[in-house]
């Protein structure tokens, strides 16, 4: 069953599956650089479509949200977390790559991994989301894209991939049984990996740990104060 937590604001969901902890440790170290040794994080979320703003990037609501994107990020830096994996999508994945190399500016040893599904990802964005992709890829550590072109399934490769090479997944995630997002999540909790939920509406997040660990944030959350 998906993760359902919306009926409780900023509580932990009843069935929390994802029981790993903080880090995965691997033997094999990946080629290209990625070592599971690591601490690694990997991004999904929803597109801008999925949201009530849409594409207004000016929204109000959208400006919240790309905040609280960003203070899950430091959050997470604070953790440990050096390593991030951005599926290069509209959306959560381009606005959580860009957060990235924003705190990357203060703190150099960040580094920030492009995963592309396929070589013509944004052939058919608008102009300005086309260029913000380019620019991110352009500055961008590490790029690996798993096709030269579109197929029926290289999102859900590109996301199996990037957690399989991840030890938290960082999901904007409202609860919706379908999707790609909540696939991906689904598909992270078989694979018990430690999965951060921030959620678009209430802009709660919460980390499924251990009890003993278990992070929750309320409303201060935006302010940057924890509780």
């Amino acid at each position: 069953m998906i993760l359902s937590y919306k009926e409780q604001k900023c509580k932990t969901p009843k069935e929390s599956v994802a029981s790993a902890l903080f880090m995965v440790y691997a033997k094999e170290r990946k080629k290209g650089g990625i070592d599971l040794e690591q601490g690694i994080c990997a991004f999904t979320g929803h597109r801008p479509g999925h949201f009530a703003f849409g594409y207004e990037q000016g929204h109000p609501d959208c400006v919240r949200l790309k905040h609280a994107i960003g203070q899950a990020v430091s959050i997470l830096i604070q953790q440990g977390v050096t390593t991030f994996i951005s599926g290069m999508a509209q959306g959560v994945d381009l606005w959580a790559a860009r957060e990235v190399l924003r705190q990357k500016a203060e703190n150099p040893t960040l580094r920030l991994i492009a995963a592309q599904p396929c070589a013509d990802q944004a052939r058919r964005w608008p102009q300005a989301a086309r260029r913000e992709y380019e620019d991110i890829l352009t500055v961008c550590d590490e790029r690996f894209c798993l096709y030269e072109r579109y197929t029926h399934f290289c999102m859900m490769e590109r996301n199996r991939w990037m957690v399989d090479r991840s030890g938290i997944l960082l999901a904007v995630y409202d609860g919706s049984a379908g999707g790609g997002t909540a696939a991906t999540v689904r598909y992270a909790q078989s694979k018990q990996r430690e999965i951060w939920l921030l959620d678009p509406d209430t802009l709660c997040l919460v980390a499924l740990t251990p009890p003993e660990k278990q992070i929750s944030f309320d409303d201060t959350f935006l302010s940057g104060q924890t509780v």
